[in-house]
């Protein structure tokens, strides 16, 4: 049976059970992997990558001081082995036990953390994740019952099984996507390349050749993506609903299910897709803005008013709960910088997704903003139409 619309839902109710689900004091499997301010950075990085964690906790005895995150780490390339946690860790969200699941959506989602400490008095009372985001919705009748569609990414970066792994670096480090659907010529499905099959690669060369000789993009090694990429993997169909996505994704702790339609890709959704779906229903009198990927303050400022006049035009047609949008730079050799643009705007009737690309930052988003706006008005009239010829069927 095919799944409900988010349209449909009682946002109210919805809201009330969603506040009732505490986040507690979630233990770690396998133990706790946490760093001290003193630290330095050669003795724990290869420690998380290891263990495939994004971030870990800080602390001074158990007193949480922040939260030592592996992106920040990656963007800042020049620092010395020998730096002291301290002098890059972050500040984490606030979340306590009886944090609820909208709390650890929104932190989720303003933070990007995959691994968020939960502190009582301080002290380290466990560690959320957004797999702990899935598995306490996974029991709301409302949520359960949506159409897998209505919460995919329907615009889907795939990679052909004959690709080198050189394109599979890039296209991860461009897009910062975490797992890409791999197919073949008749464009269906094979395979599934995550970051992890990449890292294993990476260290499995090392035996035999540096890293960067395997990935450099001057004489990469002819090793292709089919050849290394996990031919066991989970999936759902349109029509599937998310009770099916949430079994996945908390049993096999799945990160990024795949949307196939008869073998080809058609979208993708990942947990953090559901957090942003979460926190899209908090009830608030205005739309849910966030923009990340660009530190110019300024420019950051003048892009939330075009998103805002964009909004209120939208809103005219359907209300707008939430829009996401990731700002990626390039830097060409004449050194001028170029923008790409991705967004997903969250309404009362579906999701919407555009993309852009230009050397002028807020041209980009007003380009992007303006096919959002017109996707909104395409979908009304698609639905004012079938409706006439629903009406017409019944005279």
């Amino acid at each position: 049976m095919k799944g409900s619309t988010i349209s449909s839902l009682d946002i109210d109710t919805l809201l009330g059970k969603l506040t009732k689900l505490k986040v507690g004091r979630p233990q770690v499997e396998g133990g706790l992997i946490y760093a001290s301010p003193e630290q330095e950075l050669r003795h724990i990085v290869p420690r998380m990558v290891e263990h495939d964690l994004d971030e870990i906790p800080v602390l001074s005895g158990k007193r949480v001081m922040g939260v030592l995150s592996i992106k920040s780490v990656v963007k800042r390339r020049n620092l010395p082995p020998s730096t002291k946690v301290q002098a890059v860790m972050l500040s984490p969200p606030e979340l306590t036990p009886e944090s609820s699941a909208i709390d650890l959506a929104n932190a989720i989602v303003s933070s990007g953390f995959r691994e968020i400490p939960v502190v009582e008095n301080g002290r380290l009372a466990g560690i959320a994740d957004r797999t702990l985001l899935v598995r306490l919705i996974s029991d709301i009748s409302e949520l359960r019952k949506i159409d897998v569609s209505e919460i995919m990414t329907p615009s889907v970066i795939t990679l052909r099984e004959e690709d080198y792994i050189d394109r599979a670096f890039e296209t991860i480090r461009s897009t910062g996507i975490r797992s890409v659907p791999v197919v073949d010529r008749e464009g269906k499905m094979t395979s599934l390349l995550t970051l992890s099959d990449l890292a294993r690669l990476g260290m499995r060369g090392k035996q035999r050749e540096t890293f960067g000789e395997i990935v450099g993009s001057a004489n990469p090694v002819e090793i292709t993506v089919g050849s290394i990429a996990g031919k066991n993997f989970e999936y759902v169909v349109p029509g599937d609903t998310s009770e099916k996505l949430f079994r996945i994704m908390v049993r096999d702790d799945v990160r990024s299910v795949p949307v196939l339609r008869e073998g080809v890709p058609v979208g993708i959704i990942t947990k953090y897709d559901i957090a942003q779906l979460v926190n899209s229903l908090k009830a608030e009198d205005s739309v849910f803005v966030q923009i990340t990927g660009l530190d110019d303050t300024d420019l950051r400022e003048e892009l939330f008013e075009d998103v805002g006049k964009s909004m209120r035009r939208i809103d005219r047609i359907s209300r707008p709960l939430a829009i996401y949008i990731h700002v990626h730079t390039f830097n060409s050799e004449f050194g001028r910088i170029k923008y790409s643009f991705s967004a997903r705007l969250q309404t009362v009737d579906r999701l919407y997704v555009a993309k852009s690309f230009d050397w002028d930052a807020r041209k980009g988003v007003q380009e992007m903003l303006s096919k959002l706006e017109r996707m909104v008005k395409e979908t009304k009239s698609m639905r004012v139409e079938r409706r006439k010829r629903s009406s017409r069927a019944e005279a």
